[in-house]
């Protein structure tokens, strides 16, 4: 009954997602996703501090 609902077809393009074409495997890539986006937000904290806090503290002062 399976078989006869199933059909193989040859000509039709068989795709499979990033996570299934890679070597690695969905874990490993969370994780890479969590490591580099905490990277992001560091950079993003540190230039926030250093170039656009400063700048509104100036324009109070005058």
């Amino acid at each position: 009954m399976i078989l006869k609902t199933l059909t193989l077809q040859p000509d039709a393009i068989i795709s499979l997602c990033a996570v299934c074409v890679s070597d690695r495997s969905g874990g490993q890539i969370a994780l890479l996703v969590i490591i580099s986006s905490l990277i992001f937000l560091g950079i993003v904290n540190w230039a926030w501090k250093k170039y656009f806090k400063n700048t509104r503290e100036i324009s109070t002062e005058k």
